[in-house]
């Protein structure tokens, strides 16, 4: 299942335009590795991300299939680790702050 459906569907992110937009500024982390949203979740997979002002650590348990209900979320994940990111930190202080390009040498 796609990175970014899964976020969707076991209501780890509300919408998947949201999932889709932190995969591809890198900022979602599976097994330590940033991933786009097309990356193949698989389960045992663990996955680290930033959503407003926690960071989550979730490990896969399992995939949805179809339309699954909220009331069903947990049997999908088990949260590893969830802290709070403080208002004031600045983004070079962020891990999951998009890197600046090097400058290029001519």
């Amino acid at each position: 299942m796609r990175l970014d459906a899964f976020l969707k569907k076991s209501h780890l992110i509300k919408r998947r335009e949201l999932a889709n937009g932190l995969c591809e500024e890198g900022m979602v982390r599976v097994n330590g590795h940033p991933r786009k949203a097309a990356f193949d979740v698989k389960q045992g997979d663990e996955l680290e991300f930033p959503l407003f002002s926690r960071h989550m650590k979730v490990r896969v348990l399992g995939l949805p299939e179809g339309n699954a209900p909220k009331s069903a979320q947990w049997s999908w994940f088990e949260v590893l680790e969830e802290k709070r990111i403080p208002f004031d930190m600045g983004l070079a202080e962020d891990p999951f702050a998009p890197q600046g390009k090097p400058p290029r040498s001519h």
